[in-house]
């Protein structure tokens, strides 16, 4: 009997969004990760990365200095495909519901917005740069945490969906919106927990 293939799509968070653990830890997982995917190739289990994620992920690899073989060995177990948009139908409540979100999250940045100007009136001019540190930090959080704010984002989402495959990401936003489309997700850690049983099945 054949074994049952299994797809996941990889976000550039999988490898580096795993709280606030030191350099060593991090690098650590992101060389796990790289053996294990490698590895479950001869496991049925496919890992792919749009274009676009891999391109910001092997940057950011290179950025915090991850050997030039892991990265290479990374790109040679994963399957680089973008989503076929053309062929893809998103239902009509996703977009929606995203539209609607948007919306909201906008008027929620720009009363955060009016709260620190209200503020800033009444304090010296010499805070102004606290202030604004503190706009943009709430501005941030009400407009993008939980929001789909990147092509990466969605490609990740529609090549998931397409594939039938789970997402492998720490981002909220994509949690967020892969479970209004019905795509199952996993950390980054528990991946790698998922990839050694897999790998170490007969």
């Amino acid at each position: 009997m054949a074994k049952t293939k299994e797809y996941f799509v990889l976000d550039t968070s999988a490898f580096t969004g795993i709280g606030t653990k030191n350099k060593a830890q991090i690098m650590k997982h992101i060389k796990d990760m790289t053996e294990l995917i490698s590895a479950a190739r001869g496991k049925n289990v496919s890992c792919y990365t749009p274009p676009v994620v891999w391109q910001e992920l092997s940057e950011m690899l290179r950025t915090k200095k991850v050997p030039k073989r892991i990265i290479q060995d990374l790109d040679a177990s994963t399957i680089q495909k973008s989503p076929s948009t053309l062929e893809m139908q998103a239902p009509a409540e996703f977009i929606y519901q995203y539209v609607n979100e948007v919306r909201n999250r906008f008027y929620r940045g720009l009363r955060e917005a009016e709260k620190a100007v209200i503020k800033g009136a009444k304090g010296k001019e010499e805070d102004a740069g606290d202030i604004i540190r503190e706009l943009r930090e709430k501005y941030k959080t009400a407009i993008r945490q939980g929001m789909l704010d990147s092509t990466e984002d969605l490609e990740v989402l529609l090549l998931a969906k397409e594939l039938n495959a789970g997402v492998v990401t720490q981002d909220e936003g994509i949690k967020h919106w892969a479970n209004k489309w019905g795509i199952r997700f996993i950390d980054g850690e528990s991946f790698v927990k998922l990839l050694k049983q897999r790998v170490s099945k007969k």
